[in-house]
């Protein structure tokens, strides 16, 4: 039994010293995190991509730009009277689900009165160029995304 325990306490040991220095101090708790619990954290927004989509429903003589981040997604969207440059509202964008082609929706709603529908027309993570579609007071109309500053 003895000859056992000092067997595994020399394969212990060896690979102990074998490892890398990566490795062993990946072992050791950090002196900002005594207890050894933290985790590894990675920047959510990497490539920090910010969108905005400019874009109008003629029918309601209304502009809009909706703005987008990798963190948020389609967060917010300001609405303006076309002819003017008035702003009408501005109200903030909730994922919804994706509809059958796999396009995400967003939906908000201005002072609790009108909707807002946001369709994202790709199926995969927007980047500068795509479209989007979105319908207020029952009228639809179409923007283009373009890259912009934070």
């Amino acid at each position: 039994m003895p000859h056992a325990l000092l067997k595994t306490a020399l394969f212990l040991g060896i690979g102990l010293l074998g490892l890398s220095p990566l490795a062993a101090a990946a072992l050791r708790p950090s002196v900002a995190d005594p207890e050894g619990t933290a985790l590894a954290q990675v920047e959510p927004n990497q490539d920090n991509l910010h969108l905005q989509c400019p874009g109008s429903i003629l029918v309601n003589d209304i502009s809009y730009t909706v703005f987008f981040t990798r963190e948020a997604g389609f967060s917010r969207i300001v609405l303006r009277r076309r002819s003017t440059g008035q702003q009408i509202a501005e109200t903030f964008l909730s994922y919804d689900r994706n509809n059958s082609k796999g396009q995400a929706i967003w939906r908000g709603a201005v002072n609790d009165a009108a909707n807002v529908t946001l369709v994202h027309l790709a199926n995969r993570p927007a980047q500068p160029g795509d479209q989007v579609s979105v319908g207020y007071d029952g009228q639809w109309g179409r923007g283009t995304c373009a890259r912009s500053q934070p």
